[in-house]
């Protein structure tokens, strides 16, 4: 061999591994490993569409991913280890000989595992789907990723009633965000925000019905799929289809961390992403807790967060982290106060020991001197004074098993809708009464559904004959301490609903109509505030009943 050819041969030789390492490696084999430090250790689908290896998410830090080659940026499909990632050294995924894929960080701590065990041949590959799986010698799959979607589907990609898609926390954080999407009891395919203190349905919509949104409950094997034309269908009958329907582009259906579904196209010489469908009937306001606690989502034109009056931002980059009461950023009592709220019970810890007497002004200063207490408590005895019951720290809950007459003092600013004001000493007699909900001591928004709640107590109350406000089981050690659980517990059966009916008011002649006003009294008092219909949909429900009985209407 001429001196030339050899010198070129050595320059081609090294030239040639170092194109075959950028293209990845075909499979990953009994015994072998990808290491997070090295750059060419990752796995590429045969013709190169996606790639799998270690995907930096912050500093040092980590996770073990799928993307496709040719995005802009890497765009990840699939992620194992999203909310612990591992360190950039020494952290490696490793096939080891019983047939189990694990993730190992620096400390040799296992992070993730397929959990497969078997004693045949098995190498893991990443196919042209962007499926990473294991495969047997003889070739059957016995663990795939298509079953553990993390917030995208892909082309073919099943999605069944065993998956859920699981937002990102925000745009650049790979963490698990407080969107969902998967197939509730009744086989509806659902958007869900899933926050820290309550979770809610916000597609389909609750103002429509599922049949007025398009859907059906009726088919059970929760099922939906995207196919390479770009066509998606769900067992619900919830179908779309891309703008640009047809063989040919890669896509990605993924639910974003805004809470919106939207399927992507790739376009092949930018290596961008264009959006080739949404839903046309979900706006960003729609989209529940987009604003973070205490947030309001608004339109001026456009949508855009603000803080509710006596309320601060607590993330000027980042809405998802809400707002709390500007009173949190002070302990100068001057500028803080209470508000009276009743038939509400706090809980945390104590200031005080239970039944210490103390006057009111006593307990209201030690609340004041201390910035983490938010509120106190006080009930009357048999001869009507008061002492402190409980003083909050740190949260709220509607339900008390307590016997005696609350005053539930709340410390900050009041925006709602309902009656509450300032408290004085003169207040203590404990007789002043309003009617306070659930998402009022959650901190949530007060709206229209707040009033819905009221009309829903008072509706009760003329239905059954008691009052809310000093409401009494006649069943012994029954848990139900308010009208509203007690009159929820009692529909349950047909022996409790006529015990939710005043006596003076059972006349055969209305009871198909009480029946029907109690079932929307419910429906108004429903502890989801989303539950709750809107006041013209309680006066179609209550008027529905003389509209099919004109006869009787005629008769009242």
């Amino acid at each position: 061999m001429r001196f030339l050819d050899l010198f070129i041969l050595l320059i081609l030789i090294p030239a040639a591994w170092a194109q075959a390492w950028s293209q990845g490696l075909p499979s990953l084999s009994r015994g072998s490993s990808l290491a997070v430090a090295k750059e060419n250790d990752f796995l590429a689908s045969p013709k190169g569409t996606f790639s799998g290896g270690f995907y930096e998410v912050g500093t040092n830090a980590y996770c073990f991913a799928i993307w496709f080659t040719n995005s802009v940026n890497k765009t990840v499909v699939w992620m194992v280890n999203r909310d612990k990632p591992v360190n950039g050294r020494h952290s490696s995924l490793t096939l080891h000989g019983n047939g189990n894929l694990v993730l190992t960080d620096a400390d040799e701590s296992v992070v993730w595992s397929t959990n497969t065990l078997t004693n045949a041949g098995v190498e893991a590959r990443l196919l042209e789907t962007g499926n990473l799986v294991l495969v047997n010698q003889a070739k059957r799959i016995i663990w795939e990723s298509f079953e553990f979607p993390t917030d995208t589907l892909l082309p073919s990609q099943p999605f069944t009633k065993n998956t859920t898609l699981v937002s990102m926390r925000s745009r650049g954080t790979y963490l698990s965000g407080v969107y969902n999407m998967k197939f509730d009891d009744d086989n509806v395919l659902n958007l869900i925000f899933n926050g820290p203190l309550l979770s809610s349905v916000y597609r389909p919509s609750s103002k429509v019905s599922v049949f007025d949104s398009g859907r059906t409950p009726y088919n059970s094997t929760r099922k939906a799929i995207l196919n390479d034309f770009g066509y998606f269908e769900s067992s619900d009958n919830f179908v779309f289809k891309a703008t640009d329907y047809g063989v040919g582009p890669q896509r990605r259906l993924t639910l974003d961390y805004d809470g919106i579904l939207r399927l992507y196209t790739l376009d092949d010489s930018t290596g961008l992403w264009k959006i080739s469908w949404i839903p046309v009937d979900l706006y960003n306001c729609h989209v529940h807790g987009l604003c973070g606690e205490n947030g309001i989502c608004v339109y001026s034109p456009q949508s855009t967060c603000i803080c509710p009056d006596g309320f601060n931002r607590n993330d000027p980059s980042d809405w998802s982290k809400g707002c709390s009461p500007s009173f949190n950023l002070t302990c100068d009592p001057t500028k803080l106060d209470f508000m009276l709220l009743n038939k509400t019970d706090f809980y945390g810890n104590d200031l005080v020991t239970y039944g210490d007497r103390i006057s009111f002004e006593e307990c209201r200063n030690r609340c004041l001197s201390d910035c983490t207490c938010k509120g106190f408590g006080y009930s009357t005895d048999g001869q009507g004074s008061c002492y402190p019951k409980r003083i909050l720290r740190n949260g709220f809950r509607v339900t008390s098993k307590a016997q005696n007459m609350h005053i539930k003092i709340l410390r900050g600013t009041v925006i709602s809708s309902l009656e509450l004001r300032k408290v004085g000493t003169n207040d203590l007699n404990c007789s002043n009464e309003a009617l306070v909900l659930g998402e009022w001591m959650m901190n949530q928004h007060i709206d229209a559904k707040a009033d819905v709640y009221s009309y829903g107590v008072v509706l009760l109350e003329l239905l059954s004959g008691k009052t809310n406000s000093n409401f009494q089981s006649a069943t012994p050690h029954d848990e139900c301490n308010n009208l509203v659980q007690w009159a929820t517990k009692q529909h349950m059966t047909p022996e409790g609903r006529r015990k939710v009916i005043d006596p003076r008011l059972k006349n055969e002649s209305y009871e198909e109509k009480i029946d029907r006003m109690i079932e929307v009294a419910l429906l108004c008092v429903a502890e989801d505030r989303h539950s709750r219909p809107p006041m013209s949909k309680v006066v179609e429900l209550l008027t529905a009943y003389d509209e099919s009985n004109p006869d009787e209407k005629r008769n009242d």
